[in-house]
């Protein structure tokens, strides 16, 4: 199984087309049988609403064409799909599904979705996917990098989204991110990396995977993407944090380790303090100092003037911080990836 994130026009639809259709061949060589015999899927789950999506869902037929697929459109529910007596028969299927953002809010808004339930049922659903075919792609959307807050309704629905694909990174073999038309493995190949990058550090009360000798190491990602949690397997088990949402704006002076830190730099800058101040409490530390902190700077322009300074401000602070880290890391799907 492979995961294929990226952002809106990436060229993550045509990639993983080329992935399965590349699989598709080389099974069907090594083979030696017939194509019918090992079929090609693609499980499309955009409903189509209005002529925008009705638009799309004609440009990826489009690209589709002569490839050898066999569409099903299904939009919700796939475990209850995949368990229907006259379900097809997928032992030796290569399996496109396109896309859990869709599938997310299908489950969500649908009158017959899953609902409070969105999260489980879609793992559920694509776990018997991938115990059933021979190779399946699953491709999702990075809606998670921008600064203007969101509705309550916006935040869960990204909160899902965020879930299911950490949820099935964990369940693939691969996960790839698509920029522009760049395929970048974030796993498993970063994955391996990782136990090579860093080494054993003493602590008060155990020993533990900790990172080389430098004094700050600084976690990027979008929201929801799980760098808390993996920030927490690369540090020391007894590290204090601090949440930038709510701490008193003199602990980054101290404090060992601090999350949400673009919340802190937002409620610092409506206090009316400079960024420069920020950047030289930070950088002026000489002890291990440790910065979970949001992208943001994607999106759209907030139109706010505050939400735009913000926005700008956060961009140049954390650009200031990481050239004097001496450890960053990005994390996407819960897979992270060592930059320095």
């Amino acid at each position: 199984m492979e995961l294929v994130i990226g952002g809106s026009g990436s060229g993550k639809s045509a990639y993983a087309e080329e992935r399965v259709c590349m699989r598709h061949r080389q099974f069907v060589a090594e083979s030696g049988t017939d194509a019918i015999a090992m079929p090609l899927y693609y499980i499309a789950d955009m409903i189509p609403y209005g002529k925008e999506t009705e638009e799309k869902i004609q440009t990826h037929r489009r690209t589709r064409a002569g490839k050898g697929f066999i569409t099903l459109e299904w939009y919700m529910d796939l475990y209850g799909k995949l368990t229907e007596e006259l379900h097809p028969d997928l032992e030796n299927a290569c399996v496109l599904l396109e896309c859990i953002s869709n599938l997310t809010a299908n489950e969500m808004y649908e009158p017959d979705g899953a609902g409070r339930d969105t999260v489980e049922s879609i793992v559920r659903g694509v776990g018997l996917l991938n115990a059933a075919c021979k190779h399946l792609v699953v491709v999702t959307n990075d809606v998670f990098r921008e600064s203007e807050e969101c509705s309550e309704e916006m935040a869960l629905y990204k909160q899902n989204l965020g879930a299911v694909n950490r949820r099935l990174a964990q369940m693939a073999d691969r996960v790839t991110e698509v920029v522009f038309g760049i395929p970048i493995c974030v796993k498993p190949d970063q994955e391996k990396k990782r136990a090579a990058q860093m080494k054993t550090c003493g602590s008060p009360d155990d020993r533990t995977v900790q990172s080389e000798d430098e004094s700050m190491i600084f976690v990027t990602g979008g929201a929801y993407q799980g760098k808390y949690d993996y920030t927490k397997e690369i540090i020391s088990a007894w590290t204090v944090w601090a949440d930038g949402a709510d701490c008193p704006l003199d602990l980054p002076e101290t404090c060992g380790a601090m999350n949400h830190f673009h919340l802190f730099i937002r409620r610092w800058l409506q206090e009316g303090r400079s960024s420069d101040e920020l950047i030289r409490m930070i950088c002026g530390r000489t002890d291990k100092f440790v910065i979970v902190c949001d992208e943001i700077g994607c999106g759209l322009v907030p139109a706010d003037d505050f939400d735009r300074a913000y926005r700008e401000a956060a961009g140049r602070i954390c650009t200031e911080i990481v050239k004097h880290a001496g450890e960053v890391h990005r994390v996407v799907c819960g897979a992270g990836t060592r930059l320095r």
